[in-house]
């Protein structure tokens, strides 16, 4: 999905904006909506512009993580240590203070001035998160940018979706012989 949409957001991005996308090539499946996973990463990259008026560097990056890994963030507050995707987009512009950040995912709340934002955007993005079962975690510091963890749990499928995708496979290979 990130491959694909790498015109779309150096687009969006302007020129004033570096766009850097680091991903590892083997990443586990999830479970979500590729529509919904492209709107949330136009969104943080909207944001992130937004941030950086007289440019900078967006930088998004993709790993997998594994359950050992997580355990470090079983402190977290509605965080359920597994195995995940992660999403990082961060961005070089002015950062948030904590009370923005406690807020940061209320709908409606906004910092752009009036006219410029309506406050829903980083709330659908929680929403689409939470649909798919993931978590999202900001970190930012005032003047030293911010950056959304996404963590969408890895999905395995089940018997039934193997054994109705085996078929399919061998008719394609007699198919083809």
């Amino acid at each position: 999905t990130l491959s694909d949409m790498t015109p779309i957001l150096k687009t969006a991005l302007g020129e004033k904006v570096e766009l850097k996308i680091n991903g590892e090539w083997d990443l586990w499946y999830v479970r979500a909506d590729s529509n919904q996973i492209f709107n949330v990463v136009l969104n943080l990259a909207r944001n992130a512009k937004d941030a950086m008026p007289a440019g900078g560097k967006l930088t998004i990056k993709t790993r997998n993580v594994t359950e050992r890994e997580s355990q470090k963030m079983s402190g977290v507050v509605g965080f359920t240590p597994g195995e995940y995707v992660l999403i990082e987009v961060g961005d070089t512009g002015t950062g948030m203070s904590a009370e923005v950040m406690a807020k940061v995912f209320e709908p409606f709340f906004t910092t752009k001035g009036v006219g410029k934002g309506t406050g829903l955007g980083l709330a659908s993005v929680y929403g689409i998160v939470k649909q798919s079962g993931g978590f999202i975690q900001p970190e930012s510091e005032i003047g030293k940018g911010t950056t959304f963890k996404i963590y969408l749990p890895r999905y395995a499928q089940t018997d039934e979706e193997i054994e109705a995708a085996q078929p399919k496979a061998a008719a394609v290979r007699n198919a083809s012989a």
